[in-house]
């Protein structure tokens, strides 16, 4: 499954980093965040995210689940880096073409309708009472 850089075409802010199975599946995950037809992309060669220095053990902790006030243990990002391939192409050193994403993406495929149970009920409609 491909890797993706994304961002806004008319400011070129980063939106994110996303693995899809296509243009479509990108879309949908882009669109979490912000709008993608304002948006380009670039398909990523191998490469990845990566911790050079100390990390810590995943899974991360999520915090207390009975009490809501926890917050879970922050995402180490700080300490984080991209592969050498990957840095290259966010950094601009290496030539690469953008891809816009369509004025107006196909929605997401239809999920199938849930089997209905045999002999479905029917709504009735109830007469009001008199004086009621």
């Amino acid at each position: 499954m491909p890797a993706y850089l994304v961002r806004i075409i008319e400011s070129r802010d980063l939106v994110g980093i996303f693995v899809a199975d296509d243009e479509d599946d990108l879309a949908f995950v882009v669109d979490e965040c912000t709008d993608a037809p304002g948006c380009e992309y670039v398909e990523l060669p191998a490469g990845g995210i990566m911790w050079e220095s100390p990390a810590k053990p995943v899974p991360l902790k999520t915090g207390d689940p009975d009490d809501m006030e926890s917050e879970p243990e922050e995402f180490p990002w700080a300490g984080a880096s991209l592969t050498e391939r990957w840095w290259y192409i966010a950094y601009g050193m290496t030539e690469v073409e953008w891809t816009p994403f369509e004025d107006d993406p196909p929605p997401p495929a239809r999920r199938e309708p849930r089997p209905r149970r045999p002999g479905g009920g029917r709504v009735l409609q109830f007469r009001k009472r008199p004086g009621g």
